[in-house]
This record gives structure tokens, C-alpha cells and sequence, in this order.
């Protein structure tokens, strides 16, 4: 999606339904500022979009911006020439470029494959933190198990969360109380009762991460959410 040149190497070409779609799962569980940002003006962009006829040049532009949030690197020949070479090179372990030495000190991945592999591994580390956070801030729920994980499991849950962004966590909004119940739960053996402060810390980790509380607080029967809210700004 960042020039025809590029989209006309496709075997099917992506459809509108389909770009939203994907902006909107992006904007959903990646909490990311800057991307999750791009992701907005990118599906704004598309919503000019209509089927069936060119795609507008601002979609185009839109998506090279996301992408460059990534940290993935412009095409040597520039976007307007990519046919896709780049992605090929990868896939053969040929592409030995360096990254800029800015991009690399901030751990930019050095390719798209590099960037899908990143996104992955924040994903996974976004939903283990939330899943933790998650029976924490419901100290009812919690109280209802039959067995409870290890002190050093959630440790881990939450290391994984903090370590996975790199250069970019002190950027993030949960990055606080993310270290925080690291350092509650680093006191603390699991047992029937949590305390008040690790479900409080627990709660605003969420909250960091654009979770809010079910309808009927913390403590309801349902327990907490299962997914982020499209609210990650």
C-alpha cells in the first residue's frame, strides 16, 4: 500500500474493507504511540477511499508514514520505485544493508521482516501483561481459583511487557505503573487475597494500556475485559 508500483506486485490486491480492518486491529492491541497514531491518519486516509476506482495518493502517503513509525526503512530507490525487491531480498537473507546508526541505537528493526517479527513479540507481550493484570485487578475473580501462578510467572509476564519495547518504553504511558507492580509482585507470594495495592496497580497498568473497567467495576462477576479498547493513544 505505499505506491501502485508496489501494490501492482501483489497477487490480489488488498480491498478497502480489508485495510480498515487491519488499521483498526492495529489501533486496537498495539499501544505504541507514534503507530497507533499513523494507524488513525492511515485509516482516515482510507476512508476517501471509495471500491473500484484508484486509490488516492493520500492513502499512499498515509501508509509510508506508517511504516516509517515502524521503523522500517524507505526503499533505496525511493517508495514511488519499490516493486517489492526489498521484501524479496529479505525472505533470502540477502539483505545485508546497515540501518542508520540512530535507527539502530533506538532498536529500529533492520527490515520488514525484522518489523513483522517486532510486532509479533509486542503483541505477545501486550496480551501475557493483560492477562496477568487482568485476575489481579479483580481480586474477587482471583480469590474464586483453585491454584495460583508463581510469583516469578507474573514477574515474567511483566518483564516481557517492559523489555519488549526497547528503547521506546519510557515513551509509553504504562510504562510507570508497569514497573510498578513489578516491583509489588516482586514482594508478594500469590495467595487467595490480593492486595489492595498490586490490584490498584494492576488496574492502572490497564488502564494504561486503554482497558477500562466492565460495566460493573472491577469486582463484577464478569471479571476483567478480554481485549484492549481501540483507544491506545
Amino acid at each position: 500500500m505505499t505506491s501502485a508500483r508496489r501494490l501492482s506486485t501483489l497477487v490480489r490486491r488488498p480491498t478497502r474493507a480489508e485495510v480498515l480492518q487491519a488499521a483498526d486491529d492495529y489501533i486496537a492491541y498495539f499501544p505504541l504511540e507514534q503507530p497507533c497514531e499513523r494507524a488513525r491518519e492511515l485509516r482516515e486516509a482510507v476512508l476517501t477511499w471509495r471500491e473500484g476506482e484508484e486509490i488516492p495518493q493520500a492513502v499512499y502517503e498515509a501508509t509510508r508514514r506508517f511504516v516509517l513509525s515502524l521503523g522500517v526503512r524507505e526503499p533505496a530507490g525511493g517508495w514511488e520505485n519499490d516493486d517489492g525487491y526489498q521484501v524479496r531480498a529479505i525472505d533470502r537473507d540477502t539483505d545485508e544493508a546497515d540501518p542508520p546508526p540512530e535507527a539502530e541505537a533506538a532498536g529500529a528493526p533492520r527490515s520488514y521482516g525484522d518489523a513483522s517479527k517486532k510486532a509479533a513479540r509486542l503483541a505477545q507481550a501486550v496480551a501475557g501483561a493483560v492477562n496477568i493484570a487482568g485476575a489481579l485487578a479483580s481480586p474477587r475473580s482471583w480469590a474464586k481459583a483453585t491454584s495460583w501462578p508463581s510469583r516469578e510467572h507474573l514477574v515474567e509476564h511483566v518483564d516481557e511487557l517492559l523489555s519488549a519495547f526497547g528503547a521506546e518504553l519510557d515513551q509509553q504511558r504504562f510504562a510507570a505503573p508497569a514497573r510498578r507492580l513489578r516491583a509489588l509482585l516482586s514482594a508478594w507470594e500469590p495467595a487467595p487475597e490480593v492486595p489492595a495495592d498490586v490490584s490498584e496497580a494492576a488496574r492502572d497498568l490497564l488502564a494504561a494500556l486503554g482497558i477500562e473497567a466492565p460495566p460493573g467495576g472491577w469486582d463484577a462477576p464478569e471479571g476483567a475485559p478480554e481485549a484492549p479498547s481501540n483507544d491506545c493513544g
